[in-house]
Formats: C-alpha cells, structure tokens, sequence
C-alpha cells in the first residue's frame, strides 16, 4: 500500500502554486485544492492525507466496474476487493502512518474476538507478521482483511476527513497549459485544481497528460537487469509434467499461444497475467456455490484436463496443485483469500497484454473475458466428469462467501475488481530498477525516502507456450524430454531483493511534461523495479 504522508505532501504543496478560492458553477464544474484520481487505497490515503493537512480534496473513483452501480460503487481498489492477505514482507517492524492506522482499525473492528493487547504499537521483537493475523493474533495491528470491513474502514476515514468522493468518475478529456494540467473532465464533471494525483493502477490520468510511459517488459540490457524480459528457466507456477498442448488437428489448445522469434532477455510488450483475488470459504452456512459463467464451454479447459489426469496419474506427486488453489490463506471469519497458484490456476496468462492502453468500452471486455476464464475454470474443476473424481470433490467442499460483494450486479459475491499487476508505469527523469536497492546500500539515499518496501521482485507469468519441440521454445527445457511436445509458462520472476527505500522521485513526471502531477500506482521503474 502507498502512503502518501502528511509531511510530503506540505511539502509539494509549497512547490505547486496554491489554488484560488473554490468555487462551484451549475455546470458541475468543482474547484479544488488537490484531486485524486480513483479511488484504489493509495488513492484513498493520499486523499484522507490531504484533507486532513487542510486542503480541499476531491477524490474520484474510476476503476472499472468497481466504482460504478454495476459493481456496487465500491472503493479501497484490492484491499476491499478480495486481496485480504496483505502483502507486507519484510516491512512489518517499519509499517506506519495511515498504513498502520487502517490495520489498527481493522483490529479494532473485531474487538475481543481473540486475544487483545494494550500495546499501541507493532512490538517486533515479541510478534511475527503471522502473529499478526487473525485468529491468532495478539497485537494491536491485524493485517489480513475481511473485504467488506476493509471497504468500510475506507469510508470511514473518508467521511472523518470531509473528502468529496465521486463514482463513475472516468476521465475523458484535460485542459492543460504548458506543464500544468489545469482541468480534468469525466462523464458528469470537471475538475480544476492546481494539484493532482493519479492513484490508478492504470496510469490513465498520466497517460492523458501526454506523460512518458512504458508498457510490456524492457530487454536485459536497457537497464542492465538481469532478471528483465522473456524469462523461460522458472520451475515455479510450472508444468513438471510433458503435457501435449495441440487438439487432434495439430492446432495450440485455448490458453496457449505458439512460440515467437523473441529471444531470452529480450524486451516485449508482454503484461504479467490478471486474476481475481477471490473470497472463498468451506463454511457451509456462508457458502455459495462456483457460478457456471455465460459462454461456459468445457472443452476449452482441455489442457487443463489433460494436466489433471497427469497429476493423478503422477507417483512422484510433483504436480503444483491445490484447492480451490495452492495459494490460499486465512482472513477473518472462516474465510481465505484466494491466488493462483501452479500452471494453470486463476491468472489468465495472455489475456492481459491489451488492457493498459485500451480503451474503457475494450477493458469492459477484458474484464468479462477474465471473468468468464476463472469463473468457469472453478466451475470446470468442480462439476465437469472429465476431471479425476477426487479432485471435484475436494472443489465441492469450497464455495464463494455469501457475504461479501453482494452488491456486484455482474456477477453476485464476486469482487468487481481485477487484479491489475502492471499496466503503464510512468517513465520520470529517473527510474526504479532491478540494481536500484543494491546502489542505495551502496550509496544510500539521502532524505529521498518516503517509504519502505520488502517484498520480492515479482512477476507472474506472461503467456503459455504450445512447444512442438525443444528449439520452439528457444531451447529452454527444463525436465522436459528432447524433442517432445509440451507445454511451457514463460514469465515468472520471484526473487527477493531485501529490504529498500522508495524514493519521492518515483512518483514524478519529467520535469518537462507535467509538472503538477503526482503518480503514486503506476510509478516510474521498469517492469522488474
């Protein structure tokens, strides 16, 4: 979570030029002194921080169909929206600010449902993050999210801190003069302010304002990154087993994609895969059943059936496989978030690399197009004959929770949010790489700093290869026999880099470009940083 603290933004405040007096017009044209664009939890928090300092805040919630009516005008981005195991690494000891008063009130939420503590602050020398988790937990932080109260404690800071929050709130067009964006106009309203934060996972704001960005992965040798472009040698998240990926007609099966003439280490404009962080329990009072998605066709989980019976079949048990996935973990109140895990689990690998520059009538689409793979993959699993029986009985035990995301039209106790792990990423006078918390201890980082950050660098895979022999596949084959068909995930990335600094100018345009616009989600690094 990105916290933009009070001190930063005093401090960018007096290097903007402060706005004249508010005003409003019948034309639904609002002044402000700082606007946030969507609401994801960085957005929230900048907002929460900007009123709270004194200035004027308007925060609009964007992202698509999260912050609409059909997807029940929901806020907090992943936070609320399913990611309820909270990432934090190695950063535990240092968590503070707004980041740690959202985990206080989360535990305070749950009052004496287990054990308490009078201590006002993380004690890591007596605690571990897993201690920190309901039910076990026995501080006064609790890190793990039930997605309804996540959401609520959003609002709550919100409504303390008199911002003004507005839905269905996309932006279409902007006024800009010079480097400074004057005005920023969605479906119903438009905006002045002399501040901006874009907070979306998608970069839209920046990219309207004519900032520079990236897309897709660089090649080794623009940053000299070795962990940078096509990866092939990842044994996680990866078929162990010789899986044919072509039907009778010699055709790559759906959810793989033939080989091209990129090399290893090259640059592509590849996106890591999407899924849905998904909110699921084996509570059988709260439980609702895996949907059967419009446009549900089993035979498209072909490979998928081929890799299960491979795994039943498999004595040495080196199949990557759980339920309803090996990535599970516990939230409050019997429930677990879900993540993909293994070779062919939640992520859509491929249907990603179109979503940061399409537009919002095409995003609509992929979304759908997500929804219906992993909707109808859990359903596969756990209704289709064609699967060993084991396996759907251990699907059958687990369901979606009734309680939570109720209020999404489309599809009923599923997040409205998709998992958007990169789109565009700002590209500033400087950027963030692979070599970048190796050169800070080496060199350090002055009072650049406004956060601290542990967890790994991460990628999820990029696309399935349908291989019809080793040289397909750039000779990249490992544990796989010469000259066999096969399938391959290509992509992975999961090394820890240790614990570094996020400095202030990650977050800035060029100076030439914009100069009035702050990026707090789609920061200026590379696709490894």
């Amino acid at each position: 979570m990105t916290v933009l603290h009070l001190s930063l933004l005093a401090l960018l405040l007096c290097r903007f030029p402060q706005p004249a007096t508010p005003t409003n017009t019948k034309h639904h044209h609002y002044d402000y002194d700082v606007v946030v664009y969507d609401a994801s939890s960085g957005g929230v928090t900048a907002a929460v921080s900007s009123a709270r300092a004194g200035h004027k805040t308007a925060l609009l919630c964007s992202s698509y169909p999260s912050c609409f009516d059909i997807g029940g005008r929901r806020i907090g981005g992943l936070s609320a929206g399913g990611l309820g195991q909270t990432d934090i690494g190695d950063t535990f000891p240092y968590i503070g600010g707004l980041a740690l008063e959202f985990y206080q009130r989360n535990r305070a939420h749950y009052g004496n449902a287990t054990t308490t503590t009078t201590t006002t602050t993380i004690q890591p020398s007596s605690n571990t993050p897993s201690s920190c988790r309901l039910p076990q937990s026995s501080c006064n932080v609790t890190f793990n999210l039930e997605p309804h109260v996540a959401r609520q404690i959003f609002h709550d800071m919100l409504s303390e801190s008199n911002v003004d929050l507005y839905y269905q709130s996309n932006v279409v067009s902007i006024n800009k003069a010079e480097k400074k964006i004057l005005s920023i106009t969605t479906s119903d309203h438009t905006f002045s302010s002399k501040f901006f934060i874009d907070a979306s996972y998608e970069g839209d704001l920046l990219a309207m304002s004519n900032a520079s960005y990236s897309i897709g992965r660089e090649a080794q040798s623009t940053y000299n990154e070795s962990l940078a472009g096509k990866r092939m040698t990842a044994s996680s998240h990866q078929f162990t087993l010789q899986i044919d990926p072509f039907d009778n007609n010699g055709d790559p099966l759906p959810f793989t994609t033939l080989p091209d003439r990129t090399q290893v280490g090259a640059a592509d404009h590849k996106v890591q895969s999407y899924n849905f962080r998904l909110c699921v329990t084996q509570n059988v009072s709260n439980m609702v059943p895996f949907p059967k998605p419009n446009n549900y066709t089993a035979s498209r989980f072909e490979l998928l059936q081929r890799y299960l019976v491979a795994c039943s079949n498999d004595v040495t048990s080196s199949c990557q496989l759980g339920f309803p996935s090996c990535n599970i973990a516990s939230i409050p109140n019997n429930k677990k978030d879900m993540n993909n895990c293994g070779p062919f689990s939640s992520d859509f690998i491929g249907g990603s690399w179109d979503y940061p520059n399409a537009s919002y009538v095409d995003r609509a689409l992929i979304w759908q197009k997500h929804y219906e793979y992993q909707a109808g993959l859990l359903y596969y699993m756990s209704q289709d004959p064609a699967v060993p029986l084991r396996y759907r009985q251990e699907m059958l035990k687990w369901g979606l929770c009734g309680d939570e995301f109720q209020d999404n039209a489309m599809a009923p106790h599923w997040p409205p949010a998709l998992y958007v792990r990169a789109a565009r990423r700002l590209r500033g006078d400087r950027v963030f790489t692979q070599n970048t918390p190796q050169t800070q201890r080496k060199d350090g980082i002055g009072n650049a700093s406004i956060g601290i950050g542990g967890y790994n660098f991460d990628s999820h895979n990029a696309e399935r290869l349908a291989c019809r022999n080793v040289a397909a596949c750039n000779g990249q084959s490992p544990n796989i026999s010469h000259g066999l068909m096969y399938t391959w995930n290509e992509g992975d990335v999961e090394v820890a880099p240790g614990i570094y600094q996020i400095p202030i100018w990650v977050m800035f345009p060029k100076e030439e470009e914009v100069s009035n616009l702050l990026v707090i989600a789609a920061p200026s690094a590379s696709h490894i940083g």
